[in-house]
């Protein structure tokens, strides 16, 4: 087990994954770290840093070989993480276990050291003697931040072991409020042989089951109308589900159907993909 060292701006509970501004790093620091290698963050001496956290050690990560996008975390982020729209360090290292040092000691008391940039961007191995002091420290162990439904799904289906069924259907409230905590996907689906272009935007647990369950009554083989899902989204909860599909229905009431409110029509594509985007980013 090898105790390696990062410096960074921060460090907030819930602890989220080993954040990285490049893949290169990343893949430089999967290089290096083995099962059970632990990384300690330092806090930066730069303008970005709290002065309390400066030149100071913060926390202790664990991680994994997994490999993740920082984005696929929902936490608290300020403007000076983003440069144009994009986010500094998109690339990640999904966490075992993560501990807090709440004594905060100089890293100048652990190490007599000038490290290189190469701790800033990527990760460095402490000395024994440096190791050894930081494992005299007090480490509290902390709750780490999960992944959002959508980025779980895509991991999942990436290890072959995707699979996703809605919850059984319950009239107790208890029941009905899991339901609601529960992941769900909004959804817009291209209806075929409509006279024009018609989309179905609504919220399910499963999108694929709804569409099917659409087209068993319509009967497209038979000539009847075909419910195609075109674009879909997997929130963390039905609520986060519904209120997209809510925001969506809203942003085009001017063009909802008379016989059936929740099916668009007289929009061009592109204005209802930028619509999705915004939906999805909820900037609508």
């Amino acid at each position: 087990m090898t105790l390696f060292m990062t410096k960074v701006w921060g460090w907030s509970v819930p602890v989220g994954p080993l954040q990285f501004s490049t893949k290169g790093w990343r893949e430089n620091a999967l290089d290096q770290l083995k099962a059970g290698d632990q990384i300690v963050l330092v806090g930066t001496m730069g303008d970005q840093t709290q002065d309390d956290m400066k030149g100071r050690l913060l926390g202790v990560m664990e991680p994994t070989d997994e490999p993740v996008m920082s984005l696929d975390f929902v936490e608290p982020r300020g403007s000076s993480d983003f440069v144009d729209g994009k986010y500094k360090w998109p690339f990640g290292l999904m966490n075992r276990r993560a501990w807090s040092l709440p004594d905060q000691p100089l890293l100048s008391g652990i190490s007599e050291r000038k490290f290189s940039m190469d701790s800033a961007q990527g990760i460095v191995p402490l000395t024994p003697e440096e190791e050894q002091r930081v494992r005299t420290l007090r480490w509290q162990e902390e709750k780490l931040l999960q992944l959002t439904a959508h980025a779980q799904e895509r991991i999942a289906k990436k290890h072959g072991n995707a699979k996703r069924t809605a919850p059984p259907p319950t009239t107790r409230r208890t029941g009905v409020m899991h339901m609601r905590r529960a992941p769900a996907y909004t959804y817009a689906m291209r209806i075929r042989s409509a006279d024009r272009l018609a989309l179905k935007i609504g919220w399910a647990f499963d999108f694929r089951q709804r569409a099917n369950q659409f087209n068993h009554s319509s009967m497209p083989d038979l000539g009847g109308l075909k419910y195609e899902p075109v674009w879909y989204h997997l929130w963390d909860t039905a609520r986060l589900a519904y209120h997209m599909e809510q925001r969506l229905l809203l942003h085009f009431a001017d063009h909802r159907h008379p016989a059936n409110n929740e099916i668009i029509t007289g929009v061009k594509e592109d204005e209802l993909g930028r619509a999705w985007q915004n939906g999805v980013l909820r900037k609508l």
